[in-house]
């Protein structure tokens, strides 16, 4: 009897790894896997949440039930994503909720302070979003599904001196900002070390307001790019200077940039045409078999244009089922933890998705720019 559970979950498995859809076969049981969802719903950073949320629900309705006929029902917190804020609902969700695993739609400096803790319940957790390569470091029940900040870094520098054949770059960051200032170091160090010039180091703060007059400054060292890995609300300030000093560097931002962009300012995205970005998807890029068929359930679902956030969203949900079927007791915390860092060539949105037993994801990164209002695929990297 073992031997025939242990196939049935091969192979239910296999079409998982393939994205396919969930065999028409398979009865209800009654029962219901709880997991926890944490992100900021709320708050100046809630495309992330909505977003991502939204990625979920697609594959939730592609995939109603577990190979075994359990049901998933999703316990939702936010936490704005402010620190605090994550760790009560890490408490609740592993505590009173007794969830059997977490998926994360905050940023870096939300998972950072649930790290160190993360491994006292057993409880795997998912980080979506959260790109710090210090994440999975201090916990061996945190896995990040994005790329990290070595990996994002580097690829930016290589991408500004190769493919835009740009030398000298100036680089802002927010020093407050854990994700904001590893990855202007990160990219910093690698420009230079492949003969690239940095002109200016730009420690932005929440109380910047003399935009202009850092700008002018640095036009002087004339930089041919801005490396941004900054706040939308100061990328708007930076870029509405820019325009008054009749200034045309390019400028290149980092993940979820577009993203946060397109969803919380539509209104002002006419202000970025042509701006660059690194991500974790396109809107206009190529697509996998499963790609295809979660894009064409969310449209059938929402009236918005999916992005960078919805995709992952849907991956992090996809790859967490992957991980419950493949344990022969879908709700045991170890069993999941282990399956999720056993995770090798996974079909995802974009391409597979590979992550290793230290918690570290491998799967590409694009470039993208924004054109009339949308985000425009540039390249695709591993």
């Amino acid at each position: 009897m073992k031997k025939l559970i242990y196939l049935t979950i091969l192979i239910g498995a296999i079409s998982l790894f393939c994205g396919c859809d969930q065999s028409p076969a398979i009865q209800p049981s009654g029962n219901n896997i709880k997991v926890g969802v944490i992100g900021p719903f709320s708050g100046p950073h809630f495309a992330k949440g909505k977003n991502g949320l939204e990625g979920i629900k697609t594959v939730m309705t592609m995939q109603p039930l577990l190979l075994n006929g359990d049901g998933v029902e999703l316990v939702v917190e936010d936490d704005k994503n402010e620190p605090e804020l994550t760790l009560k609902a890490l408490k609740k969700l592993t505590g009173k909720d007794n969830v059997s695993a977490i998926i994360i739609l905050s940023d870096s400096g939300p998972v950072m302070e649930i790290a160190p803790i993360a491994d006292i319940d057993k409880t795997p957790i998912l980080a979506v979003l959260a790109t710090h390569p210090d994440i999975t470091t201090h916990s061996s029940f945190i896995s990040q599904l994005c790329f990290d900040d070595n990996f994002q870094g580097t690829v930016a520098a290589l991408f500004v001196m190769d493919e835009l054949l740009i030398e000298k770059v100036a680089v802002f960051s927010n020093p407050e900002n854990d994700y904001s200032r590893f990855l202007a170091a990160r990219f910093t160090s690698k420009f230079k070390s492949i003969g690239g010039r940095v002109t200016e180091s730009v420690a932005l703060t929440n109380e910047t307001v003399d935009y202009t007059g850092i700008l002018e400054n640095i036009r002087s060292q004339k930089p041919e790019l801005l490396y941004l890995p900054v706040r939308a609300e100061d990328l708007f300030q930076i870029v509405k200077a820019i325009e008054k000093m009749d200034w045309k560097p390019k400028m290149l931002g980092s993940d979820g940039l577009l993203a946060t962009v397109l969803t919380q300012h539509k209104e002002s995205s006419g202000l970025l045409e042509g701006i660059l970005a690194t991500d974790f998807s396109s809107n206009r890029m190529p697509l996998t078999s499963f790609g295809k068929k979660a894009l064409k359930k969310y449209r059938s679902l929402y009236d918005t244009p999916a992005n960078s956030y919805t995709v992952m969203g849907a991956e992090g949900y996809a790859l967490m089922l992957n991980a419950l079927n493949r344990c022969v007791t879908p709700g045991d915390r170890e069993c999941i933890n282990r399956m999720i860092r056993s995770t090798i060539g996974f079909s995802g949105i974009t391409g597979r998705i590979t992550i290793n037993p230290d918690g570290k994801a491998i799967r590409p990164l694009v470039v993208n720019s924004i054109k009339k209002g949308r985000q425009a695929f540039i390249v695709k990297v591993y």
